[in-house]
């Protein structure tokens, strides 16, 4: 209870005291001025990057469409045409067998089993 008492008392010693002090009101137009004249160069600064973000999108769509219609007219590496297509050999005349004979795996053949 004590304590309570005690910081209540505290506080209001402390709002008299904050109460009587002098306050000076001449630097607040001065600070009003200043904040104010802040805001304005901020405002500012932020409008000339969304004009000039504006400028550099715009101008980005220019050069992308005028290098894609110049892109026919300029000269370059991969432009090399492809080779004629090889003409195939041809085929062997190989005779078929008469009897054909049926193909059977060899199983332990020269391993000792």
């Amino acid at each position: 209870m004590k304590r309570v008492i005690l910081s209540l008392l505290a506080l209001l010693v402390l709002v008299v005291i904050l109460g009587f002090q002098e306050q000076d009101f001449s630097d607040r137009e001065a600070m009003i001025k200043a904040k104010v004249s802040e805001r304005v160069e901020d405002y500012r600064r932020s409008l000339k990057k969304r004009c000039r973000d504006k400028v550099m999108e715009e101008a980005n769509i220019r050069v992308d469409s005028i290098l894609i219609a110049r892109s026919e007219e300029i000269y370059t590496v991969d432009s090399i045409p492809r080779p004629v297509k090889p003409i195939k050999p041809v085929k062997p005349e190989v005779p078929l067998l008469e009897k054909p004979e049926p193909i059977a795996p060899v199983v332990g053949k020269g391993t000792g089993q």
